[in-house]
């Protein structure tokens, strides 16, 4: 359930911003993750707020990891403003290689078996999901497309080094709740600042229709509070293996979604080859580092 509300995101996201400013919908729903943040550290053993404070001002690593969420929050959004939610969803789904090669270069950690080849696997299919027509390979981007996955490739850098520096914040005991908050509170200065710089209506939000509140209720309660809970609940009763296995959903649900709310359609059989690649190949991947760790933990 997670993952496939996860997935749901940029089509949700893509939606509501049709109508409401797209940082003051991100300013409403962090806003929201916050109280989960807020929840979990409480759940795990409180810390008194002058303790909280004290730590969060003299853990770097936290800081250096709101700096990357912020960065691929932001990219987030405006790539899913510029171009297709379903071609955003299809450029994170490579993350996983990302966070392995960034890994080897920068922190000096062994290359998984099989990243290379499976890049370029689900490379390959990347490629027949985005071009429908080969004898025009450009003719179905416009700027805006060409400028939105760009900004997903660089969102995409953005959180495969999130995933590396999250994974050293936790090393020094930072919990996940504070982490959570922590970042949540970043995003909301920076969305806070952006909307006003911007000069975003949030009269709009007096204007929006019955559907518009249901997709903006998608992504604050749907997305940010729930699918944070679910995937809190998930990490928790399953190993870490078999929850990322599971997240070429995300496309899936990205894909369905997609076709229905934004009417953005696979329209070639090599697109859908290229879909059914992309997720063969990731599931296939995470599944045997997922089987290599437990391995080598035995």
């Amino acid at each position: 359930m997670g993952q496939l509300v996860w997935g749901s995101y940029p089509v949700a996201a893509k939606r509501a911003i049709a109508e409401v400013p797209k940082f003051s919908l991100l300013l409403v729903a962090t806003l929201a993750a916050m109280g989960i943040g807020v929840w979990m550290m409480y759940r795990d053993g409180a810390r008194s707020w002058r303790q909280v404070v004290r730590f969060l001002g003299h853990e770097k690593a936290l800081w250096g990891l709101a700096i990357f969420v912020v960065l691929r929050s932001v990219t987030n959004i405006l790539a899913i403003d510029f171009t297709r939610a379903t071609w955003v969803q299809l450029i994170y789904l490579l993350t996983p290689f990302l966070v392995a090669i960034l890994g080897s270069w920068f922190f000096g950690e062994q290359t998984p078996r099989y990243t290379y080849r499976a890049l370029m696997l689900s490379t390959l299919g990347a490629a027949l999901v985005l071009v429908a027509d080969w004898r025009d390979v450009l003719g179905g981007f416009s700027t805006r497309d060409l400028l939105g996955l760009g900004l997903a490739l660089g969102s995409m850098l953005a959180l495969a080094f999130y995933y590396q520096m999250i994974r050293r914040s936790s090393r020094n005991r930072a919990s996940n709740g504070m982490i959570l908050f922590q970042q949540s509170m970043a995003m909301v200065g920076t969305y806070l600042v952006l909307t006003v710089v911007t000069g975003e209506d949030w009269g709009r939000w007096l204007a929006l229709s019955a559907n518009g509140w249901g997709y903006v209720l998608w992504v604050v309660i749907g997305v940010f509070i729930l699918g944070n809970l679910w995937q809190i609940a998930a990490i928790s009763g399953a190993s870490p293996a078999l929850i990322t296995s599971l997240m070429p959903l995300r496309l899936l649900s990205a894909i369905s979604l997609g076709w229905l709310i934004l009417g953005e359609r696979l329209t070639t059989v090599w697109q859908w080859l290229g879909a059914g690649l992309v997720l063969v190949t990731v599931s296939g991947y995470l599944w045997l580092q997922g089987r290599d760790s437990f391995r080598t933990a035995l």
